[in-house]
């Protein structure tokens, strides 16, 4: 492609397969970017490319990770506060969690074969229907805050490549949107997955993503035979907090609301002791529990996700069993993945 410069001498453009890798780390100016998504919309292997290159960006980094030298780590943030101030502490602190768990999966879905693509994964009857549900989830809260969906995949594009593409546009929509986000977006409602007609603040819902991230992404780990991969201690203890506020609603929900209290102590990384209240009219007062459950934190989440038993937590009920036995029981009902 030829342009001609001030002089009418001939400028070469480059053609847009030269700037497919540019394209995948957003590196291209606003002129450029229309013309490879355009162009990658009409030709498949391209699109496929792009979709790689995405990949490996995003898996960059993601595994065999070591921290820096302390020397280095401070003249990097040095630079990089000078040249663009830092985002606010609670938009950093709040994508942390989501941004990791995105590189994980992200990684993973580069890693898969064609044929994998179709193999049973978690609960779902392939790896396909796995991310179409982790996209359509993430389209609840992606939508409620202004991203756009992804471009129409051309005719000739596999149903793995489109499912790939729409789960890889909108995790970088909504990760660019909240990174940018004023106090006013993060208290903006926006629909809860797997809850009909619940919405709660996107600071809350970002966590959620988070978390079923993180569940899907062992959902592939097991198909993979790969080993499991636990999240950051801060991070299981939002999860949990986040688990935590739905919980009492839910135990009125399924008709086992009552007075009292149990105090819920969570082992290991991200663990600590929390006082849930047995309904949502209710909040833990000075008055002792009526029982005291223990188990491990990350139990406590992959129990939420559905993707272990009360049984198979290992927990341990004192004082009310039934209680207690209620308050776990329903926990493995609230689907937070």
């Amino acid at each position: 492609m030829r342009s001609h410069d001030m002089r009418g001498a001939a400028v070469r453009r480059p053609h847009p397969v030269d700037l497919l890798g540019a394209f995948a780390l957003d590196a291209c100016p606003p002129a450029e970017t229309a013309t490879v998504r355009a162009h990658a919309i009409a030709c498949p292997s391209c699109a496929a490319e792009v979709d790689a290159l995405v990949g490996v960006a995003y898996g960059i980094g993601s595994t065999n990770t070591a921290p820096p030298p302390a020397p280095l780590r401070a003249r990097v943030l040095a630079a990089a506060g000078a040249a663009r101030p830092a985002a606010p502490a609670a938009t950093g602190t709040l994508l942390d969690a989501y941004t990791i768990q995105v590189a994980a999966f992200g990684g993973l879905l580069t890693a898969l074969t064609d044929d994998q693509w179709f193999l049973p994964s978690g609960p779902y009857r392939t790896v396909h229907d796995l991310v179409v549900h982790l996209a359509e989830s993430d389209h609840l809260v992606a939508a409620g805050i202004g991203v756009a969906p992804a471009a129409a995949a051309g005719r000739r594009a596999r149903p793995t490549q489109v499912a790939s593409r729409r789960w890889r546009h909108q995790t970088d929509g909504m990760i660019r949107t909240i990174a940018g986000a004023d106090g006013g977006l993060l208290a903006r409602p926006v629909p809860l997955a797997g809850a009909p007609g619940v919405r709660k603040p996107l600071v809350e819902a970002i966590t959620q993503r988070a978390f079923e991230t993180w569940i899907h992404a062992e959902d592939l780990r097991g198909t993979l035979r790969l080993p499991p991969e636990s999240p950051p201690p801060d991070h299981v203890d939002r999860i949990v907090r986040f688990g935590l506020a739905l919980l009492p609603g839910a135990i009125d929900a399924a008709g086992k609301g009552r007075t009292g209290w149990v105090r819920l102590r969570l082992t290991g990384p991200g663990g600590g002791a929390h006082a849930v209240p047995l309904s949502s009219a209710r909040t833990a007062t000075d008055d002792g529990p009526v029982a005291e459950l223990e188990l491990s934190a990350e139990g406590f989440c992959r129990l939420m996700a559905g993707r272990v038993t009360p049984a198979e937590t290992g927990v341990r009920i004192r004082g009310d069993e039934r209680a207690g036995a209620d308050l776990i029981t329903v926990a493995a009902t609230l689907g937070c993945d």
